[in-house]
């Protein structure tokens, strides 16, 4: 039977087992619109803008584990979603973006229409594929192609731009299931090279782990703190995977970055070999690609989907091209066929001392954490927070020093689902709404500066509208607080462009029909929590933040000014690699 582009579109998408379409509509776009107003298998959610809505499709795809799926219109609509796509690029998040182009009738006449860009074109740097569908005929082989691109090798995101013809031209067209066309076996990983690595493990004195957001997508976490176990080795998550193991965990180091304690570099740069799994080697997380937490010297395993990662930032003595749970779980078996006799973890003199190191930090920290001071210390409001939250949270925080603050002093239970990464301002707390509408039954919150909140804060509307319960917590401190401890730092305090007005943000959510509460005094965190919690609402917490130059930045943390001047000094990468050979 003959049916048109539009509802041939609706039903590759109820194919490929999608449920939330995220997008904002336009004319192109109402024959599509109106299949998927008929269609209540898919909830349409629309934001306040296209960037937001390609965020909240990143956080719905990494909270659900599939690709999400966001609709924009063409032109100024395309562009708008750009950051985000460019954010799902960057963090390898599986994710389909949908916009309308122009029609055959007079496409290719540039400026002279309304609304036109060549989005094949402008997206193809930011995405794996980047397609105009020419024909409603072609669009479930390039639906059927952009989920397979978007869910397999590293993960990402693909642009389809739908002429606005072709919604209503007709065709008779068959899906395949999904299965028909996707790789039902990952890869293994090479068995030469995975006995290596075991030997390799099982000799050395002082093993450490760095592990990022390939880890959770491969749901390997368990096998890894398995390993981890048996060699009594040390866990340091990459900058934004915080929980990925569980950071009560004793071997847990929590998340290698400007917001780590001062141990967990020590831990590192004490290690003689490092496994390295499902990571990028993230700029903040070693520190500009330098030595300074990645020891010099030592050994380097690395595991990853993605062959062009290996070796690309540290030298390897063993690169394994694979799936992080298969690679894993073979690993493992061949350890426990070496290592037949085995002590307790925590009879280790290396985990001994590392807890003795923990308890130390924890010590050193506990003024920050039970601080009584007003304005609110950072560190009283994060302590505070982990004691009022539900320990299974989904917790986040934004860029900039309240990331490193979420960093250093929350410890999570839960992996964030890699929440965050590259940077937009904002970003997080619309992620934040697409993780919630993934994962309805867990309490999800996100930690925003105030400069953050400001930028994204009409998503308070979308949350309402839709009654996303999302918990926003506000740091407000009328400041970009990470700038501005730079300028403190670098530039003799010369102030301009990081003074900001922000309103009192808990009227702005009430106007909007969200919970809203002012917190000032640090005794009132808590209660005011459970009070945003148990309205059932969308909340924010405004809560007002000390803006004194030791609360901009964790205490020991390396920050970008503390370590600029060796920054300028680190010789280039393509000297170091040289040097290694």
């Amino acid at each position: 039977m003959e049916k048109t582009g539009a509802e041939i579109l609706v039903e590759g998408l109820l194919v490929e087992g999608v449920t939330h379409l995220f997008g904002i509509t336009g004319s192109p776009l109402l024959p599509i619109l109106d299949v998927v107003y008929r269609t209540p298998q898919i909830r349409f959610v629309q934001s306040q803008n296209e960037q937001f809505a390609m965020f909240m499709t990143n956080g719905y795809a990494r909270a659900a584990r599939r690709t999400g799926v966001c609709m924009v219109t063409r032109g100024p609509g395309a562009t708008n979603a750009m950051t985000g796509v460019a954010l799902a690029y960057y963090n390898a998040i599986p994710s389909l973006l949908i916009a309308a182009e122009e029609g055959d009738l007079f496409h290719g006449l540039e400026t002279s229409l309304f609304h036109n860009i060549e989005g094949s074109v402008l997206f193809k740097p930011v995405t794996k594929l980047a397609r105009r569908v020419e024909r409603a005929d072609r669009i479930p082989e390039s639906l059927q192609t952009a989920f397979r691109l978007a869910a397999t090798g590293r993960r990402g995101p693909v642009y389809l731009g739908i002429p606005r013809q072709i919604t209503k031209e007709k065709a008779c067209v068959q899906f395949d299931p999904p299965e028909r066309s996707r790789i039902q076996c990952l890869p293994c990983g090479n068995p030469r090279e995975i006995s290596k690595a075991a030997e390799l493990l099982a000799g050395a004195r002082n093993p450490v782990a760095l592990v990022g957001g390939g880890l959770a997508w491969a749901d390997a976490q368990d096998v890894l703190l398995q390993i981890a176990e048996l060699l009594a080795m040390p866990v340091g998550a990459s900058r934004g995977n915080k929980g990925i193991i569980p950071e009560t965990h004793p071997l847990a180091l929590g998340v290698i970055s400007h917001g780590g304690a001062a141990y967990t570099i020590d831990t590192f740069q004490e290690s003689d070999l490092v496994l390295a799994v499902g990571t990028t080697f993230e700029e903040f997380t070693v520190d500009r690609f330098g030595y300074r937490v990645i020891p010099r010297g030592g050994k380097m395993i690395h595991i990853d989907l993605d062959p062009a990662e290996i070796g690309k930032i540290y030298p390897v003595d063993v690169g394994i091209m694979g799936d992080a749970r298969s690679v894993l779980e073979q690993i493992l078996k061949e350890l426990r066929q070496i290592k037949t006799v085995r002590a307790p973890y925590g009879e280790s003199g290396r985990v001994k001392k590392l807890l003795q190191r923990k308890k130390q930090w924890q010590e050193e920290i506990s003024h920050l954490m039970h601080s009584d001071k007003t304005p609110i210390q950072r560190g009283r409001l994060m302590h505070d927070l982990h004691q009022a939250l539900p320990k299974d949270a989904l917790v986040s925080g934004t860029s900039g020093s309240t990331h490193q603050w979420f960093e250093y002093a929350y410890p999570a239970t839960v992996h964030t689902t890699q929440i965050g990464g590259w940077g937009p301002m904002g970003a997080e707390y619309c992620e934040a709404l697409g993780a919630q509408l993934a994962l309805p039954d867990k309490r999800v919150v996100c930690i925003m500066g105030d400069g953050a909140a400001m930028m994204s804060l009409q998503e308070l509307q979308t949350a309402v509208t839709y009654n996303i319960p999302v918990l926003c917590v506000v740091c407000h401190n009328n400041l970009f607080g990470n700038i501005h401890y730079s300028q403190i730092k670098r530039f003799g305090s010369r102030f301009i462009g990081t003074n900001i007005n922000v309103p009192n943000l808990a009227d702005v959510a009430r106007v909007f029909g969200a919970y809203g509460e002012r917190v000032v005094d640090p005794g009132q965190i808590i209660p005011a929590v459970y009070r945003a919690l148990d309205s059932g609402k969308p909340a924010l917490l405004d809560v007002m933040i000390d803006t004194s130059p030791e609360n901009l930045a964790p205490p020991g943390s390396f920050t970008e000014a503390a370590t600029d001047a060796k920054r300028q000094a680190d010789v280039s990468l393509s000297a170091r690699k040289a040097s290694s050979q």
